[in-house]
């Protein structure tokens, strides 16, 4: 793989009844159609949604399906939490999750989940210029997969796409480990993969990765890899070839 991964393609059911929550809710910017797909996103030098029509049933999102969410991380999550509540869409309390972050979920009109994560940790709020309280604060950061292999994984996504691993963030006492892999050189406050210092600074990052949430119980298994007939992820491209949709094989 070239380049960041600017492209993050998703298969709904309307992409046109979308673009009030995309676009007014979450304050992003409609950048037209490519290559028959409908773009919407923050910058356009970043990664952005590329919104497929096809789908005919929504996202159902489980615990052991291969695609978990989409992770846009911002600036002050409580401003955006009291927006969007006021705008009379329900969101979970924020709350700091460990030594990870300060995060909370919600859904799109398609099921589609969607992280919301302070790019600082909870009580550690940055100000945000002036304009839409989302839109003037947000990047799309993360596209989050779930493996049960992360040795197969880490080839692949390390070997075969050459991506960098950024950041390995372990939560035992929950059965899993988060891996974070990005097409990037940037030198890293810790050179420690693990440090937990590194992980403000990686929420601040204006550029995607691909986050896997290696689930470690051995009895664990994915199930559910999508399914055409149903809203969901069709996968990931860089800017070299935004048509060139990669999407990962991993039944494993």
């Amino acid at each position: 793989m070239s380049g960041q991964i600017m492209r993050h393609h998703l298969r709904i059911r309307r992409p046109e009844r979308l673009s009030a929550f995309y676009g007014d809710l979450l304050g992003m910017n409609d950048f037209g159609m490519e290559n028959g797909a409908h773009l919407f996103g923050y910058d356009r030098g970043q990664c952005l949604l590329a919104l497929r029509p096809g789908a005919v049933e929504p996202y159902d999102a489980k615990p052991d399906g291969f695609f978990w969410k989409t992770g846009i991380t911002l600036r002050d999550l409580d401003m955006a939490v009291a927006y969007l509540r006021r705008q009379g869409h329900w969101v979970r309390d924020p709350a700091q999750f460990r030594d990870i972050g300060y995060l909370t979920h919600m859904t799109d009109p398609d099921g589609l989940v969607i992280e919301l994560l302070q790019q600082g940790f909870e009580g550690r709020a940055r100000s945000i210029a002036d304009g839409h309280p989302i839109g003037a604060q947000a990047t799309i950061a993360h596209i989050t997969l779930r493996v049960t292999n992360i040795g197969a994984a880490t080839a692949y996504f390390g070997g075969t796409l050459g991506m960098r691993l950024m950041s390995v963030q372990p939560v035992e006492a929950l059965g899993f480990c988060l891996y974070f892999f990005a097409c990037s050189d940037e030198e890293l406050p810790d050179p420690d993969i693990r440090a937990v210092g590194n992980r403000e600074w990686l929420w601040s990052r204006p550029y995607a990765m691909i986050e896997l949430q290696h689930l470690m119980k051995p009895e664990a298994r994915i199930r559910n890899y999508g399914d055409s007939a149903r809203s969901g992820f069709i996968g990931f491209s860089g800017a070299d070839l935004p048509n060139r949709i990669i999407t990962p094989d991993l039944r494993m």
